[in-house]
This record gives C-alpha cells, structure tokens and sequence, in this order.
C-alpha cells in the first residue's frame, strides 16, 4: 500500500514538474514580435506645397503635380512686373518735369515744352496710380498662388471616382393624407439621388 501511495505521489510530482518546465520552456523562448508594415509610399503633405509656394513661386504646383499652373503664373507675374517697371519709370520722368517747371516756371525741360504744370501733374499721379496697382497686382498673384497650392494639395487624394452621380428622375406620387381624410389625388415632381 505505500508502495502505491509512493507510485502515485511520484506520478503527481513528475506531472507538476513536467507542467511547471514546459511553462519554463515557453517563457523562456523569445516572444515573437510583429512586424509592423509600414506604407512605403508617402503621403502628400498640403503644409509642404504651402511653402514651396511662398519660397518659389510655383513650385508649390509642381510639387502637386499641376504643371501647367506654372506657366501661367510667371505669365501674368512677367507682364505685372514690366508694367511695374514701365510705370515707375514714367512717374520718374514725369515728376521730375513736373519739380523742374515747379521750380523754373519760364524753363521747361525739354521734350515737355507742351505741357503745363498740372497736365504734368496729372500724368505723373496717373502713372504712379498705375505702378501702385500692378504692384497690388504683384502681391495678389503671389497670395492666390500659395493659396492654390494649399487647396490643390489638400485636394490631392481625394477620390474622384465612377461612383459619384447625380440622378435626376421624374417621379409621381399618387395619394396622400390631408386633413384627417384620405385624398386619391396625384402629385408630380423631381427626385434627385446622390450617389457617393
């Protein structure tokens, strides 16, 4: 009878130990880690369009891939600037003409013998005018091309699939209730499905 007993209190300890080792076994062999993808293809940044565009003009475009935006920036920008350039040129040459005849009523300056004192006025305030608007002129193409490449690249990956619709169907609808009483009259109308 002890030798049972003893048989059997072997048996549980071995079954302890061999339960107790293999959860050695397990937690001593390393834990496997997950590999954590990641996506290779990087996202368009708005923020990084947005100052290529104040730094180059322009080159907040090409970043987002509307190549043909930038000629027409520098178009309009070229004929703003010589505009600029001409009528700052002729508000010079003007007011000078202008002081001179100011200061020397019987010497005008020559070629602008034909002019009076406020004619010469006049025409300098004019070109300055202008040169002040082309100069505004400047500085809204310049805003409205970093705003477009800010829109434009948060516009980037939006989806612009086969699947967005609009239906437009004509649509009868026959009876409806009207003042506590059942009418069998017939309505007709639009109906209008988005699809998205």
């Amino acid at each position: 009878m002890q030798t049972r007993t003893l048989i059997i209190l072997i048996v549980v300890i071995q079954a302890l130990f061999a339960k107790y080792s293999l959860a050695q076994e397990t937690n001593t062999q390393p834990t496997e880690e997950k590999e954590v993808v990641v996506d290779s293809i990087p996202k368009h940044s708005p923020k990084l369009a947005t100052w290529m565009s104040v730094a180059i003009p322009g080159a907040g475009q090409i970043y987002n891939k509307s190549y043909w935006k930038v000629p027409v920036i520098y178009i309009i920008g070229a004929g703003l600037t010589y505009t600029t350039i001409a009528n700052n040129r002729g508000y010079y040459k003007y007011k000078e003409a202008y002081y001179h005849l100011y200061e020397n009523p019987d010497d005008p300056m020559e070629g602008f013998e034909v002019y009076t004192l406020d004619q010469l006025k006049t025409i300098k305030d004019e070109f300055r005018s202008y040169r002040d608007l082309s100069i505004v002129g400047l500085v809204i193409l310049y805003t409205l091309n970093i705003v477009d490449a800010t829109v434009d690249g948060y516009l980037f990956d939006y989806d612009v699939s086969d699947d967005l619709s609009l239906r437009v169907e004509p649509q009868i609808l026959n009876s409806y209730y009207t003042n506590n009483s059942f009418s069998a009259n017939q309505q007709y109308g639009f109906k209008l499905t988005f699809k998205f």
